[in-house]
């Protein structure tokens, strides 16, 4: 099986390879069709920042994917045969130029090799809701949003352009910094967001303050190539993290397959530490006021006290006793905790593994929850204890369970992804860029509407900003109906005859048939390989 697990990753980084090049478009079609880069430039460009996306993204999307199917009801080989499904799905639309997306083709057919293995029983609908929905609200979004920008910047009145920006920017400001303190999303994606919004309001004040209002239809056209260089590398930055996410999903699943497999041969100390991953759990809920709150345990000891983390509270396990409150010392624990940071430093994730609903703490193997129930002998219940009730069954025995309205949510521990597999993924993604994919380039470039700098600003402007936001919900939108759809915002700008909707409708299809077309090679795939095992 760990020589399986070798091939299963593999031909993951070949996926990443392939959709690299066949949605290299995404990134660069606007910047080559207005002239702006040269090809070579172009895939160059993009290739860099699909790498530097590494130290941008988190496990949302990833998470997500990962999540799609039940680890405990699946096997290495459905894996296999999803990988390959999507693989060769790839390929074909590449060879036809159908900018079709990488993403949809992965998730069916991961989900379609797992319905061939054990069912609809194994598939997370939810998780499928969620992306299906987005194969028509992605570019919707991308589409709005590139037309209200390009209907913006597009305005001759100066100080109403300039107000609208300024008013745009607080409010992505608002909902980023919402997302760092309740989505867990990395602060250097917030600040390069607001870095790019930056550079365009000093871009309006140098156009209105050097070259006045009159400026020539010249000099417009290059300021807004070099904006769009800046538009090209945000979505380049979207484009890596946010489809290197999903590959990095498929392999956690595989390398949770793997050590559930392991587990139950009774061969876990077997696993090799390169291939070891946990999850992290949370308890979500609402509080009073409608408003979603999430307790993520965690816990570490400084000076033989143990504690675990609420929030901005430390408690005291043993007592129950706040710490720390809002980081103010407590004076009782004033001499044990005189260093945050030495405390803060110490706080360790409380890595779990889960089977099925049974959910294990991956230190010590203890069962933590079954059946959603809590395990009254785990020795951290009292971490718990805001969140559960404490019930007798008709023998006298104590049932602990999570009060009504609270919820366990796994998501996968980016910390413990081995290095090697998640940088592989980023640099993969930026490999395969750099091969192109000059064919749907033509689709995404010049066949949806003729796009100006302008207008190419705009389009990456906003599926940036989609990607960016929608990626920290957890959610595996496409890159290419982003992208997409902002051409289209901006083309309608113009006038809605500007906009091939022969051609769109065209792609509308491909988008509708990847997910089921690549569910159902994937099935086929998964029969044809249990011919040979």
């Amino acid at each position: 099986m760990f020589t399986l697990l070798i091939v299963v990753i593999a031909i993951a980084l070949l996926f990443d390879l392939v959709n690299g090049f066949h949605d290299a478009a995404n990134s660069i079609a606007t910047v080559v069709s207005t002239k702006v880069l040269t090809p070579f430039q172009a895939v160059v460009w993009a290739a860099t920042f699909n790498i530097i996306a590494f130290w941008v993204f988190d496990m949302s999307v990833g998470n997500t994917v990962a999540k799609t199917v039940d680890a405990s009801a699946i096997d290495l080989w459905v894996i296999l045969a999803g990988l390959l499904a999507a693989t060769v799905w790839n390929l074909f639309t590449w060879y036809l130029g159908i900018p079709s997306s990488s993403s949809h083709t992965l998730i069916g057919g991961f989900a379609g090799a797992a319905v061939a293995h054990g069912g609809f029983d194994v598939i997370a609908s939810a998780e499928i809701i969620k992306v299906i929905l987005f194969i028509f609200l992605a570019p919707f979004i991308g589409g709005i949003i590139a037309f209200l920008i390009a209907m913006v910047t597009m305005s001759r009145r100066f100080f109403l352009k300039f107000i609208l920006v300024l008013i745009g920017t607080l409010g992505i400001y608002l909902l980023m910094d919402y997302m760092v303190e309740f989505m867990d999303m990395k602060k250097e994606m917030m600040w390069i967001t607001m870095g790019m919004m930056a550079i365009f309001i000093l871009a309006y004040i140098y156009y209105m303050f050097v070259h006045g209002k009159r400026q020539t239809a010249l000099k417009e056209s290059n300021m807004y190539k070099r904006l769009q260089l800046l538009s090209s590398a945000a979505f380049s930055l979207g484009h890596g993290g946010a489809d290197s996410q999903k590959v990095m999903g498929i392999i956690c699943a595989a390398l949770m397959v793997y050590g559930n497999m392991q587990r139950d041969a009774h061969k876990e100390n077997e696993i090799n530490s390169f291939f070891k991953i946990s999850e992290v759990m949370q308890i979500e809920h609402d509080d009073a006021g409608g408003h979603l709150k999430k307790f993520k345990p965690e816990y570490g000891t400084v000076n033989g006290v143990t504690f675990y983390a609420n929030g901005d509270d430390l408690i005291d396990v043993k007592t129950q006793k706040v710490i720390f409150h809002k980081e103010e010392l407590n004076k009782e624990y004033a001499n044990k905790f005189k260093d945050f940071k030495q405390a803060d430093k110490a706080l360790e994730k409380l890595h779990i593994y889960s089977k099925g609903h049974d959910i294990y703490d991956a230190s010590n193997k203890q069962l933590i929850f079954r059946d959603h129930e809590l395990d009254t002998n785990y020795s951290k219940a009292a971490m718990f204890s805001s969140y559960v009730k404490v019930t007798k069954n008709d023998a006298g025995k104590k049932i602990v369970e999570l009060k009504e309205g609270h919820k366990i949510k796994t998501k996968v521990n980016s910390e413990t992804m081995p290095f090697w597999i998640s940088f592989g993924c980023y640099m993969m993604i930026g490999i395969g860029t750099l091969f192109g994919g000059w064919k749907i380039v033509k689709t995404m470039g010049t066949k949806i509407t003729k796009v100006t700098p302008l207008e190419g600003v705009c389009a990456e402007t906003a599926g940036a900003l989609t990607l960016f936001t929608v990626s920290q919900m957890g959610i595996p939108v496409s890159t290419t109906h982003t992208i997409t759809g902002s051409i289209i915002g901006v083309g309608a700008t113009k006038r809605l005859s500007a906009v091939r909707w022969g051609v769109t409708i065209n792609l509308l299809w491909a988008w509708v048939l990847t997910i089921p077309v690549s569910g159902l090679l994937a099935a086929l795939f998964y029969y044809g390989i249990l011919l040979f095992i």
